[in-house]
């Protein structure tokens, strides 16, 4: 069991960037902090993913992986095995860099190319055992003309999302990329629902806008279904949609 006082000094903050993306690849930041002294600290790539019951080999897509302390000294980082690695001699902080590829568009995946990144999130970004209930933020360095869309709680800043610890951090997927968004409310009982459209595609505005009427109609049927919408995060539930040649058929439920 974790002190209660220890766990509400530890946070997890991750950076995303993406300087070679054309060649399906992201570089990502992992910073923990309140890491027990005195203890080594492991980082994971996850082996499964939210709704798909499968065992997934994530980690092989990782390389380049790199770990300093607060004071900025390099550490040294041991693969321990396929999809771990232990870090040691750290002052409480410990910062890994690494490299992440993907070229995979559907909900389990990650893929990255020239015009748009589909983030699932156990197929992007390292977690460490003992940190799971530390609270999480994002920050997202988009290329220019790149939006972002997600069910992540956003922060002040506009590129900068947070998640209350790592269950639900992993449980949140992110597009970013040219993006067409609709988005419209519904008041049942006096409870206001918010809905989002995040629309990846080659076509045009008034193709969204069709596609769009189309996915209100069945928030409409579900809602006429159950009598009420769900409880959702933040009062919104946004739809994460790619239709590309290049794109594989596949749904997920998040």
């Amino acid at each position: 069991m974790i002190p209660a006082a220890l766990s509400a000094q530890r946070s997890v903050e991750y950076e995303i960037s993406f300087p070679k993306h054309d060649q399906h690849e992201a570089r990502v930041i992992v910073t923990f902090r309140g890491v027990p002294r005195g203890s080594g600290l492991e980082a994971h790539m996850s082996r499964s993913s939210p709704g798909r019951y499968a065992p997934s080999n994530f980690a092989k897509n990782v390389y380049d992986v790199a770990a300093s302390d607060g004071r900025g000294r390099t550490l040294s980082v041991n693969r321990i095995d396929s999809h771990a690695w232990s870090i040691t001699g750290h002052d409480g902080t410990v910062r890994i860099g690494y490299t992440v590829w993907g070229d995979r568009i559907d909900g389990t995946y990650l893929s990255i190319d020239h015009s748009h990144a589909h983030l699932n999130m156990p197929a992007t970004f390292m977690f460490a055992r003992g940190m799971e209930e530390a609270p999480i933020t994002l920050t997202i360095h988009q290329p220019a003309g790149w939006k972002i869309a997600t069910q992540l709680a956003p922060a002040a800043r506009a590129n900068v999302f947070t998640a209350p610890n790592m269950q639900y951090f992993l449980d949140s997927p992110i597009q970013i990329g040219p993006l067409m968004t609709r988005t419209w409310t519904r008041n049942v009982g006096g409870r206001i629902s918010t809905y989002r459209m995040s629309l990846h595609h080659l076509g045009t505005e008034s193709e969204a806008d069709s596609l769009a009427s189309m996915v209100r109609r069945i928030v409409d049927e579900e809602i006429g279904l159950w009598g009420e919408p769900a409880q959702y995060d933040y009062g919104t539930y946004t739809f994460l949609m790619d239709y590309l040649p290049w794109a594989g058929g596949d749904g997920m439920e998040h």
